[in-house]
């Protein structure tokens, strides 16, 4: 079984002047966002798949992961998990093993699967800057996806301009995994089910630009 889902990634925030309709004004704590470069081909991915699940379950709700295939260890064969935007996001932070992943893409810095608990937990323990909560509205005849986002500022940034990234995932997609008896909770028959595949980006590369970054800000956004 196939699901499409539509990810919001806070790469940090946005702004119109109205009241908010489903965002919080209340001081919270970080969200993590695990960025997984991974592969097909790669023998040890299966374990960094173990450890995101892992860190998933321990902090619900709080921690999300997406599955970057791209690169060497990523075949072309069907079911091609490659993407434009996952070959470029490879192409620009480079990892040089697998699995490794960006955490809440602090600094640019790419961690091996034995640190992902560690900064996640570093992380999670900080307080937001901003607040951030979507919507998601889908037209089964016409097949459009309406996407709002809200965003409000409970602090000031420390940057004058900000970044907000929303990407759609998919997942349960059955298909080949070298190393995949490691980690036999997603084996189904002799296939491998892969999760939360990043798929596209609905916003350009970087996000959209956002240029209101002060305490008691709010930005909403819609996208289709």
């Amino acid at each position: 079984m196939r699901k499409c889902t539509l990810f919001l990634l806070l790469l940090i925030c946005f702004v119109k002047a109205n009241a908010q309709e489903f965002v919080t004004t209340e001081v919270t704590k970080k969200n993590v966002l695990i960025e997984e470069f991974t592969g097909k081909k790669c023998v040890n991915c299966p374990t960094g798949h173990i450890e995101t699940k892992a860190i998933e379950e321990a902090y619900p709700g709080k921690v999300w992961s997406i599955n970057i295939h791209g690169g060497f260890y990523s075949s072309l064969e069907y079911p091609n998990l490659n993407t434009p935007i996952s070959d470029s996001l490879g192409t620009y932070f480079s990892p040089n093993q697998f699995p490794s992943s960006l955490i809440n893409r602090e600094d640019g810095k790419l961690y091996p699967n034995t640190r992902w608990r560690d900064v996640t937990d570093e992380q999670i323990q900080q307080t937001a800057v901003c607040n951030l909560a979507g919507q998601v509205a889908i037209n089964p005849l016409t097949r459009v996806a309406t996407v709002t986002v809200e965003i409000y500022y409970t602090s000031n940034s420390s940057s004058d301009k900000n970044y907000l990234n929303v990407f759609m995932l998919q997942d349960s997609i059955l298909g080949d995994q070298t190393g995949a008896s490691s980690n036999p909770e997603q084996m189904v028959g002799d296939q491998y089910c892969h999760m939360h595949v990043l798929r596209s980006n609905v916003t350009p590369f970087w996000g959209d630009a956002i240029t209101t970054t002060t305490a008691g800000s709010l930005v909403t956004k819609t996208y289709e």
